[in-house]
């Protein structure tokens, strides 16, 4: 078999995934578009947009052989060019029509990339409305799809003859001269007439110059000038909206000729010298070859920068790269980062005199460590607007099922947070809006009647404090309702009191299967949404905190770390271990003084500018021998998680470093009071602390020494 042949058994499938990520994109972005404008028409920029997008589907759809994607948006495409063009005026209907098209698309994308179900009469429906629209200017709510093999016009009541106005044929000659890497880009040619073909009748012939020497010959570069003839109602501008991701302006030349004038030939001209782009001039005996040339030639393992494999004169600001390549990344850097620590180690006990350029490398080496951590780590931070961006278009249908207006605002949208960690907050932040929907915001009336404005709003809003990540959901509904909560805790037989601060009392809408609602509906009632809440962000080694005023509105608020897999940390001593606690959380670190010392229902406290603060002694809560056990002995580490103040009591302090987070759960068990674990220096396992973790262990201990 000849190099060209094996060449013919290649396909795309290997850059599906490129074209699935970019295809979510668009829709994504489509979808955020037309939510955000309400019942005003979109502007210019904005219709580009939304029309760029579907443009960027259709044609992604066509090159990878996605024939059925094509369906709906080559007619959305088509309707969003008359709109672009002022041929038909944009209403507030088409919104939601745009909208549906839009989970059609995303429910074909899903099908072939997930082999989930697609409904066919979905697609057939919103087809057939998308052309009434184009047809007649009108928006219509069903149509009928039982008989889709009538004509379109014929299914939506028009006589094509009376209502839908002719449009003259026309013949269109256009000599493609591609860039001679365009099969290595992934684009193929044949993907690119059928398009063509859609339009109207087609006639493709191919110039192919005299053929190099045999061992000169690359079956991957493109030789070819192409000369095509076209029929059709289509405009030339429909035309080069084909070509736009494959060719430069100066790579298409698209000529309208008399229809009775179309030869289907190449012109004369074609077969001079210097006039082909190819690796060689065309010459009067070139070969006329058939268009299933465009199959074999392109490169499988590369597609260039841009969507679909498009040209682009200006530098690509980003590459496509797979989480596991990236985690792989991680670990790797993570591993470097031990061999550093115990590189440094071992060098600590050589003497800095002797071995001064040993040292003085190593202090390089640990600066280079700590930046290629930390650029390694950027790697996986991600705008967090990723997850916002999916809420106007839940609120917008929410608040039209619930007869309630809404204004959902953002805050921070660019604020970035590991990829890990987005993925996981999505499913809390989703519960928490929908309770905002349902439950916190009043009907427009009610607010009315309250003094407040009909419109509610709800505000999603990420900041970086630190080392974490704190995430508010606020609303300005009516706030929760004290009473209430107390009542129904007491029903369902949970540990409640009349004395309980607010705060305590917020925090028992985290009971499983606890819910304020008088019914169950299909957004939220059944108590599963804030339980979840609770589960996930403690998983992630979160806390979620309560803040609610009757009549002015509630606001939670989720605090993260920054990123799962590597901390800064100062390392502790507690007996013969070691443990780390993260820096982020340290205010400072004293030895305490008898003066300073207090004993409050039997537990000691310290007394710090002002401020009394309880002691956490790490061997108590372990179960573990100490050397030291009194605090004025001791060493107190002041923590702080979200305004909550703590001391832990330690044997010594050893040292400051970055670490990398290992799974303990996955190499042994689950170990309450800490994140994980990391590897030292002396190759020992030392426990990272979890200081949420911590507080929760004392209040517990608290309760359990008062109960007895």
């Amino acid at each position: 078999m000849t190099e060209t042949g094996r060449n013919n058994n290649i396909d795309l499938n290997q850059f599906n995934q490129v074209f699935f990520e970019e295809c979510a994109e668009h829709l994504a972005e489509m979808e955020q578009i037309l939510v955000s404008l309400g019942d005003v028409g979109p502007d210019e920029e904005q219709l580009n947009a939304i029309f760029r997008a579907a443009h960027s589907i259709k044609g992604g759809a066509g090159i990878f052989g996605f024939q059925d994607m094509t369906v709906v948006t080559h007619v959305l495409e088509s309707l969003l060019d008359r709109i672009r063009n002022h041929e038909i005026p944009f209403s507030a209907a088409m919104v939601d029509l745009f909208l549906e098209a839009g989970d059609v698309i995303s429910m074909q994308l899903a099908g072939h990339r997930d082999g989930a179900e697609v409904r066919q009469e979905a697609i057939d429906q919103i087809r057939v409305r998308l052309q009434q629209v184009i047809d007649s200017g009108a928006v219509v709510a069903s149509v009928d799809v039982c008989n889709l093999d009538k004509p379109i016009t014929e299914n939506l009541g028009v006589h094509p003859e009376s209502e839908v106005p002719a449009t003259a044929c026309q013949c269109f000659e256009m000599e493609f001269r591609p860039d001679p890497d365009i099969f290595k880009r992934g684009v193929r040619l044949e993907s690119l007439f059928g398009e063509l073909e859609e339009l109207g009748e087609l006639t493709v012939t191919a110039v192919l110059p005299a053929p190099p020497e045999f061992n000169e010959f690359d079956p991957e570069t493109c030789a070819c000038c192409w000369y095509l003839t076209l029929i059709t109602t289509a405009s030339e501008a429909d035309i080069r909206d084909i070509f736009e991701f494959v060719a430069e302006e100066d790579q298409l030349k698209v000529q309208a000729i008399p229809v009775n004038a179309a030869s289907g030939k190449a012109p004369d001209t074609a077969v001079t010298e210097g006039n082909c782009t190819s690796q060689s001039t065309c010459q009067a005996d070139s070969e006329i070859v058939d268009t299933a040339i465009g199959r074999r030639a392109y490169d499988k393992n590369e597609l260039a920068p841009g969507a679909f494999g498009r040209r682009t004169n200006e530098g690509e600001s980003s590459i496509r790269v797979g989480v596991s390549k990236v985690d792989q990344l991680i670990n790797q850097v993570g591993e470097l980062v031990i061999t550093q620590l115990m590189l440094a180690q071992t060098a600590g006990s050589l003497d800095p005199v002797v071995y001064e350029n040993l040292h003085r490398s190593l202090l390089q080496l640990e600066r280079n460590t700590r930046d290629l951590q930390q650029s390694v780590m950027s790697i996986r931070l991600v705008p967090i607007s990723i997850v916002f961006s999916r809420f106007p278009r839940m609120v917008r249908e929410l608040a039209a099922k619930l007869g309630k207006q809404v204004e959902l605002k953002t805050i921070g949208d660019s604020t970035e947070l590991d990829k890990g960690l987005i993925e996981k907050i999505t499913d809390p932040l989703t519960h928490l809006v929908r309770n905002c929907m349902d439950h916190a915001l009043e009907a427009p009336a009610a607010r009315n009647a309250a003094g407040k404005d009909p419109v509610g709003t709800i505000t999603l809003r990420a900041s970086q404090v630190g080392g974490r990540i704190v995430i508010d959901v606020i609303d300005d509904g009516a706030g929760l309702n004290r009473t209430k909560i107390l009542a129904k805790a007491a029903e369902r037989g949970i540990p409640a009191s009349d004395a309980m601060s607010d705060e305590e009392v917020w925090q028992l809408i985290f009971a499983p299967g606890f819910s304020t609602a008088d019914a169950v509906t299909d957004i939220s009632g059944r108590g599963v949404g804030m339980d979840v809440v609770l589960r996930n962000v403690q998983s992630m080694s979160g806390k979620v905190n309560i803040m609610s005023e009757t009549g002015k509105g509630t606001r939670v608020t989720i605090s993260l770390p920054l990123t799962l897999a590597i901390l800064d940390g100062l390392s502790v001593a507690v007996g013969d271990e070691k443990f780390i606690i993260p820096l982020n959380s340290i205010i400072e670190s004293l030895q305490p003084t008898a003066a300073s010392m207090k004993s409050i229902n039997g537990k000691n406290v310290v007394h710090v500018r002002g401020d009394y603060i309880p002691i956490i002694p790490l061997y108590e809560l372990f179960n573990m021998k100490a050397r030291v056990t009194d605090p004025e002995k001791g060493i107190l580490v002041l923590i702080d998680v979200d305004g909550e103040k703590a001391a832990v009591l330690v044997d010594a302090l050893l040292d400051e470093h970055q670490v990398v987070i290992k799974s303990i759960e996955t190499n042994y068990r689950k170990v309450d009071g800490t994140a994980g674990a990391t590897i030292l220096g002396d190759g020992r396992v030392a426990l990272i602390l979890d200081v949420n973790s911590l507080l929760e262990m004392r209040k517990l201990q608290a309760t359990d020494d008062r109960s007895n």
